[in-house]
């Protein structure tokens, strides 16, 4: 067979290949789904992590956020959601500015809690790379293909002290028409990816103090080698009472 015969016919079967396998569609395929959404929920996170708000956006104290969605449909669905972090206005959007969309599964009549360590853990990865937060405020964005009950429940207390204020808001839907693709990433293991501090360690936000390192929780912080997780004692989850998905701290 002459060779441009040999190279005609390899052009009809790698055509032919490509119209039945495009290039892509296999690992596209096992790496992301897609969800069509009508309704989107905006709802207000404000979180102290690993230290007391103490940058000037809110009076210095420890802020809790848990957010509860319910699912007042007859079937299970999936929404899609994602952290949008609040930054000075003017200022240039950094790379975590907005997380990729996550999936949550909501049984019939069923809810779901996304609390200050679950949405801390919309930072990790995102590129390889994990966002140890010190604090953090700006919004879990929800978008569902139906109807759904969001609130809010929001909580402060001086940084010695008990709870003292206590605030419940009902977060109203907004109407789209939108294609949500969902991530699948999974979590980094012990040594992989990069970790980075936000604010930056050694910044005026820290007033002077040292930051701990959040690990454990829904999302599995690790510690650093030569490290171990253990329980926080300043937080208000508590394993041995009960307390589910608790973070820790990294301890030598």
């Amino acid at each position: 067979m002459k060779q441009s015969n040999v190279i005609k016919l390899f052009s009809i079967v790698l055509g032919l290949w490509l119209l039945f396998n495009p290039i892509g569609t296999q690992a596209e395929t096992a790496k992301y789904e897609t969800i069509k959404t009508e309704y989107q929920y905006a709802a207000k996170v404000a979180c102290s992590l690993l230290l007391p708000h103490q940058d000037g956006t809110l009076a210095k104290g420890i802020y809790r956020t848990i957010i509860n969605i319910h699912n007042p449909a007859s079937k299970k669905i999936t929404v899609a959601a994602k952290v949008a972090l609040s930054t000075q206005m003017g200022s240039e959007p950094g790379p975590f500015n907005v997380t990729p969309f996550k999936g949550i599964t909501l049984q019939p009549d069923g809810a779901v809690g996304v609390n200050c360590f679950d949405i801390a853990g919309y930072f990790c990865p995102i590129n390889g790379v994990c966002v140890d937060f010190a604090f953090l405020e700006g919004f879990l964005v929800v978008k569902s293909p139906v109807p759904l009950d969001v609130v809010g429940v929001y909580t402060a207390r001086p940084v010695e002290g008990e709870v003292q204020s206590i605030d419940v808001e009902t977060v109203q839907s907004k109407r789209i028409h939108d294609i949500v693709k969902l991530g699948t990433t999974e979590p980094l293991g012990r040594g992989e990816g990069k970790r980075v501090d936000y604010p930056p360690k050694g910044s005026a936000a820290y007033d002077g103090q040292k930051p701990k390192q959040m690990c454990g929780g829904i999302a599995g912080f690790p510690c650093p080698e030569g490290m171990k997780c253990v329980d926080d004692p300043s937080d208000d989850c508590d394993p041995a009472k009960g307390g589910a998905d608790c973070a820790g701290i990294c301890v030598k």
